[in-house]
């Protein structure tokens, strides 16, 4: 199994798309290859308009066209000060991403929460005393699973969730919204790791 490395534009087309009368097929791969090639900065939406448009024979197309493009989203990395104003940011930053990474807006919500849970967690607990740290966020989507990790360079407090309390919950959250959830606490900082599957 091979996965799309990361900004590779796939393109799946039916036959109608490339054949031309008396002409070698290749010539009509090809002329679609250098076309997604050309346009890989542009956005899916504009990509197949070119595609139909540009790779239409002069007296139009002769067979039925299909075509399916996907492109697979880079990595995000985001590396913050361990400061509460960085959050909002960092949260644009985010929703951004997973809107091309495709997620619906009830699934882009519930992993904002669960992010912003444990970029929290990380500034207020993990560097409560060491206020020039950092905190990294890193994001991958996958073909059908979304892969989130946070790292601070501090240390946190084992979680105790007080039920009278508004606070104190983060965890219980990134619990319920995420489908895995692993904290990974080391001496030189804290490791938070989620996954979900893209619905």
């Amino acid at each position: 199994m091979s996965t799309v490395p990361a900004r590779s534009t796939l393109l799946l087309y039916t036959d109608g798309l490339i054949e031309r009368r008396r002409e070698p097929l290749d010539d009509g791969i090809r002329r679609a290859t250098d076309l997604v090639q050309d346009n890989r900065d542009t956005a899916l939406e504009g990509l197949a308009d070119e595609i139909m448009s540009r790779l239409a024979p002069v007296d139009g197309y002769q067979d039925d066209v299909a075509v399916l493009l996907y492109r697979q989203p880079a990595p995000l990395e985001v590396e913050i000060a361990a400061d509460a104003s960085e959050l909002a940011s960092t949260r644009a930053t985010l929703r951004t991403w997973l809107t091309r990474a495709g997620l619906g807006p009830e699934q882009t919500l519930d992993v904002l929460i669960a992010v912003g849970e444990a970029v929290s967690n990380s500034i207020e607990h993990g560097h409560r005393e060491d206020l020039e740290g950092t905190v990294l966020l890193r994001a991958t989507a996958l073909a059908d699973r979304l892969n989130l990790t946070v790292v601070d360079t501090g240390s946190w407090r084992p979680p105790q969730p007080d039920p009278n309390a508004f606070r104190g919950r983060g965890v219980m959250l990134m619990r319920a919204l995420m489908q895995d959830v692993a904290i990974e606490p080391s001496e030189s900082g804290t490791t938070v790791r989620m996954h979900t599957r893209i619905a």
